[in-house]
């Protein structure tokens, strides 16, 4: 197991196994995301109360979802990067957060856009909402902070203990709608129980595009890591051979 846990903290085995890895990867989340895109726009029926408005939360549900794991993980590969100085991590953790940006500003966005008709506004000071906007000022912050050290040990470590401090607030938008009256809809509001049944037109192309997003997440944190990569071990020998070949 240890053996693997190195082998798994060098760069260039890394790059190599994913190479192997993201056509594969890239093939299912386009297949995923053609079939959820097109079953959601043509075949999702209108909602009774929202009408075609629910066709954004095919959109907004995945993001939203997404957009919670990129703390979790930078705080896992902060916490490596502290404990065993392995820099495949922090290169990991470097790449998640302009990533955790973009795909949270996408929740905020398409929440907005899915609340100025449910709800009649584009922004409201809700639990949830601001709790989601606090989370993209401190990806920005974990950006900003690393950019603003010249130091690059200095600002893994800074950017190390600012994502596990971050991951406090995970759990205040997890819950937010749980502490606080809130107009967002609690986390259970979509459900498959016999109780409140939602019936499968509905939500398998959610379960679709919420494994495409996934997919999406992970493609796009490979593409970004590998290029870290190569821009960190570019004096290396792998690298210059890597680049001769090509």
């Amino acid at each position: 197991m240890w053996l693997w846990f190195s082998k798994l903290g060098s760069p260039k085995w890394f790059y190599e196994l994913s190479g192997k890895w993201l056509p594969w990867l890239a093939a299912g989340m386009s297949l995923l995301l053609i079939v959820g895109i097109i079953w959601a726009l043509l075949f999702v029926p209108p909602d009774y109360q929202q009408g075609d408005t629910i066709r954004i939360m095919y959109v907004h549900v995945p993001f939203a979802s997404i957009s919670l794991a990129f703390f979790p993980l930078m705080a896992v590969a902060g916490t490596i990067t502290l404990v065993w100085r392995m820099k495949l991590a922090d290169m990991v953790a470097k790449t998640a957060a302009p990533l955790g940006a973009w795909f949270t500003a996408l929740a905020l966005a398409s929440g907005s856009i899915w609340g100025s008709d449910i709800w009649g506004t584009w922004w409201i000071w809700d639990g949830r909402l601001t709790s989601m906007l606090l989370q993209f000022f401190l990806l920005v912050g974990v950006i900003s902070l690393r950019s603003a050290l010249e130091d690059a040990d200095a600002a893994a470590k800074a950017c190390a203990l600012l994502s596990i401090v971050g991951c406090i607030n995970v759990f205040v938008i997890k819950y937010s709608v749980d502490w606080w009256n809130t107009l967002h809809q609690p986390s259970g509001s979509f459900s498959l129980s016999d109780e409140a049944p939602n019936p499968p037109e509905v939500w398998v192309p959610l379960v679709i595009m919420i494994v495409a997003v996934y997919l999406f997440f992970v493609v796009s944190l490979i593409l970004s890591t590998r290029n870290e990569i190569l821009e960190r071990e570019r004096r290396s020998q792998w690298v210059q051979e890597l680049i001769g070949a090509n």
